[in-house]
This record gives C-alpha cells, sequence and structure tokens, in this order.
C-alpha cells in the first residue's frame, strides 16, 4: 500500500516538472520570436531610412535593449540568437547601406551591433559566472536541508529510542524488583522467607559481637496441620495458612520480623531487648490469637500451634545454634501436649 502510494505520488511529480518545463520552453519561445521581430523590423526600418540620421541612435538603442533582453531573459539561446542578429545587423547596414548606397554616415550601424555583441558578452559571462554560483549555493541550501531533515529524522528516531529505553529501564526495574520480592519473600503469606530470615538472624548476630545487643528467636509450628491437609485438601490448607499469617502480623511488633521457613513453620525474632516474662506474654497473646476459629471456604477451622524460644547469647551466639535450639524448645513443647510455648534450656 505505501509503496502504491509512493509510485503515485513520483508519477505525479514527474508529470508537474514536465509541463512545466514545457511552460517555460513555450515562454522563452514566444520571448525569443518578439525580440527577433523587433529587431528585424528595426534593422529593416535602419535600412529603409538610412537617411535620417536623427533616429539612428535611438534605432541603435532599441537593439541594444533587446539584444541585452535576450541575454538576461532566456539565457545561453537568448545569447546566441543575440549574437546571430547583431551580427546580421551589421551586414545588412554595412552591404546594404555603406557600400551599397556609399553611405558612410551610416557606419554607426555596422560599429554598434559590433558592441552590442561585446557588451553582450560580457552580460552572458557574469551572468553565466553568477548563475553559477547561484546553482551552486541553491545546491548547498538542496544539501543543507537533507541534511537538516535527516538529522530531524535522526532526532525523532533518537527520541523514540530514548523513550523505548525508559519503558524498557522502567520494565527492568519493575522485573528487579519483583525478583527481589520472589527471593526474599514467601509468596502464598507474603511474609519474609528462609533466606530474608537467615540473613537477619545474620545481622543480628554480628551486632551482638559488636554491641552485646540480646533478642530472641521464636520457632512457630502449627499443631496437627498435616490432617487438614489430608482432610480438607492443600488448597484450603493454603488459605488457612495465609489467615493464620495475617492474623499473627497484626499482633506483631514493627520492630520485630515474622517470617515463613516452609510448609506450617514459622519464625519470629524480637529485636526489642524484652525479659523473658515479657516475651512468654508477647508469644502466649500470639497462641492465643490462634486459638480462635479460622472461616475458610464457609468451612469454620481450628488449629493451635507450639512455640519454641531460644534467647541470644544465653542459649546461642549464632544463627544455627539459636534456630537449632528454638525448633528443640518448639518439639518439646510438643512433647508436653502441644499448644503451649516453651523456652530453650541447656538440658535441651
Amino acid at each position: 500500500m505505501e509503496k502504491s502510494k509512493n509510485l503515485t505520488r513520483l508519477k505525479k511529480n514527474y508529470l508537474e516538472k514536465k509541463k512545466t518545463a514545457t511552460e517555460n520552453k513555450m515562454v522563452s519561445g514566444f520571448k525569443i520570436g518578439i525580440c527577433v521581430i523587433l529587431f528585424i523590423t528595426v534593422i529593416f526600418l535602419q535600412v529603409r531610412l538610412s537617411a535620417l540620421s536623427n533616429i539612428a541612435g535611438v534605432i541603435a538603442q532599441i537593439q541594444v535593449i533587446v539584444s541585452v533582453y535576450l541575454v538576461v531573459a532566456v539565457r545561453d539561446k537568448g545569447y546566441q540568437i543575440a549574437v546571430a542578429i547583431n551580427i546580421l545587423a551589421s551586414l545588412l547596414v554595412l552591404f546594404g547601406v555603406v557600400i551599397g548606397q556609399s553611405n558612410l554616415e551610416a557606419l554607426p550601424g555596422v560599429v554598434v551591433p559590433l558592441c552590442t555583441i561585446i557588451t553582450i558578452s560580457i552580460i552572458s559571462f557574469y551572468e553565466h559566472s553568477f548563475n553559477t554560483k547561484l546553482s551552486e549555493i541553491t545546491e548547498q541550501k538542496k544539501e543543507l536541508s537533507a541534511l537538516y531533515d535527516e538529522l530531524a529524522s535522526s532526532e525523532k528516531e533518537f527520541l523514540q529510542q530514548n523513550v523505548k529505553l525508559k519503558e524498557l529501564n522502567r520494565k527492568m526495574k519493575q522485573r528487579e524488583v519483583r525478583l527481589n520480592y520472589l527471593a526474599f519473600t514467601d509468596v502464598l503469606t507474603g511474609l519474609p522467607n528462609r533466606e530474608m530470615i537467615i540473613g537477619k538472624l545474620d545481622a543480628l548476630v554480628d551486632r551482638h559481637q559488636e554491641e552485646a545487643a540480646q533478642f530472641a528467636v521464636v520457632f512457630i509450628d502449627l499443631d496437627n496441620f498435616k490432617k487438614i491437609n489430608d482432610y480438607k485438601g492443600h488448597y484450603i490448607g493454603d488459605l488457612l495458612l495465609k489467615a493464620i499469617a495475617d492474623k499473627m502480623k497484626k499482633i506483631i511488633y514493627q520492630e520485630d520480623m515474622l517470617g515463613r521457613l516452609g510448609g506450617d513453620e514459622f519464625t519470629l525474632i524480637i529485636q526489642r531487648d524484652l525479659t523473658e516474662r515479657e516475651i512468654l506474654e508477647y508469644v502466649e497473646k500470639i497462641r492465643s490469637a490462634l486459638l480462635e476459629t479460622f472461616e475458610i471456604e464457609n468451612m469454620e477451622l481450628n488449629i493451635s500451634a507450639s512455640f519454641g524460644i531460644a534467647l541470644c547469647p544465653r542459649d546461642g551466639i549464632t544463627t544455627a545454634e539459636l534456630l537449632n535450639y528454638s525448633d528443640s524448645a518448639m518439639y518439646k513443647a510438643k512433647e508436653f501436649g502441644k499448644n503451649r510455648v516453651q523456652f530453650s534450656t541447656e538440658q535441651l
């Protein structure tokens, strides 16, 4: 479609140029014809009225004007015709009047055309030089115009590419944010995942070595969650895990971090410097909240959890030690009947 439009446009331009050239050619021919007729008429009058010297100057001026007009108006072809008719005029006066009639007073009629030829030759030379320079300037202007169009097109293309790069950069940043989110976030619950929890514990352990800061690690494991998955299905189980996470997030302090290690296991990092009694009250509040009935897909589900607590530096000063001791304390809570909170001790 676009190719057809281009061909039609090129054809139209060609026809317009051809029409313009034809019209210019006709106008030039008309100008030449008028000038030649006028010049010949003047020569005829000059020969016929050779005795009237008072009109010789007028005739000479008309010849010069016609010759100059031909050179200026019709250029190269006009110059050739002007030279030819001036030579013709000079010869006619020479043989028709000066020699034929032995009229020496008509000699200016021979000399003037020759001088006119010299004059129009000078005019033609400088006009040709001027036109050549003008053509060069016009060509340079066209080149500059083409260069400007090319630069404008390049600028437009650059702006378009810049917009595309910005859009690509925006998408890459979104992708980077998404990848970071997936790398350190549990997709189901929206909580920090195992990698982020361990990274946080490593940072707290390093801070403890520098500042002797104290903190607690709480290992949380849901009681009998496998039965819900087996009897209600994993879909209901996932919805319950999300509801449990949402409920715990409402209780957790902003300074602390709640994360999901995997399956039905959660970890709470208590960064605040609390006493054991304050920690127990805090965790008991979470345990009690989980005993409330959950409504999932028009079903009422009940769940409980066992909690194991390890303190830094009392129970360990490394991430592995704190996770192991809090995990052991959680299993001890299950041994004691589940749905309870158990601190880690050296005996564990």
